[in-house]
């Protein structure tokens, strides 16, 4: 069952949906970054999305990884992986949000702020915002957790002069970085889970609108 929210700001539209399954996730999630790659030795074919990448690693340092090479560790700080249908922009950091927590926090705030300006100059790219939650109660409020965040970052990101068409979508626990063992205490897992993804489309057809 899909649910929507419509935020009152006139450049985000909000698209909450429920999560099932998309063969998109197979490849996207629980990937791995190291070192940085160039781009000029695979085959992207998508020429805006590999300068907004390339641009990104210039202005932030940030890690890159094209789709169909290793990667065996994730970088620390920012991550991006690239495909010929997305950018996906991820953070490795201890802890993007407290449990039960939807606000930013500061070193959060700080790697968004590093992204907006290659962002600024792409205004006909699509975003979205993937919100996730873990072990932070019901099913249901563990979807609402994963909401917020992704309201919370899509919100930030137009206050902060972004004119694209945003949509913020929470996946619950749906789809976590990084298997907790249930022999041991989660708080460093957990922390790892509780995260916001950015995709990056040039193309409103090759949008993932389903968690897995």
């Amino acid at each position: 069952m899909k649910r929507y929210l419509l935020l009152p700001l006139s450049f985000i539209f909000i698209m909450l949906l429920q999560g099932c399954t998309t063969k998109t996730y197979e490849y996207i999630d629980n990937i791995s970054f190291s070192g940085i790659f160039k781009i000029k030795q695979h085959r992207i074919k998508n020429k805006k999305l590999q300068e907004l990448a390339t641009l990104l690693k210039e202005d932030t340092g940030a890690a890159l990884q094209i789709a169909g090479t290793p990667g065996p560790t994730l970088h620390e700080g920012i991550n991006l992986y690239l495909t010929n249908k997305f950018l996906k922009i991820s953070f490795k950091q201890t802890m993007m949000f407290a449990r039960t927590d939807t606000n930013l926090n500061p070193q959060t705030t700080q790697n968004m702020q590093k992204i907006i300006p290659a962002l600024q100059k792409y205004p006909k790219v699509i975003i979205q915002v993937i919100g996730h939650a873990y072990d932070e109660g019901t099913q249901k409020e563990m979807q609402h957790y994963a909401d917020l965040r992704a309201i919370s970052v899509a919100e930030f990101l137009f206050n902060n002069g972004l004119k694209q068409e945003v949509l913020a979508k929470g996946c619950s626990d749906l789809i976590p970085r990084k298997a907790c063992d249930p022999t041991k205490p989660h708080k460093l897992c957990d922390a790892q889970n509780r995260r916001v993804d950015l995709f990056i489309y040039t193309d409103k057809d090759d949008i993932i609108t389903k968690c897995r």
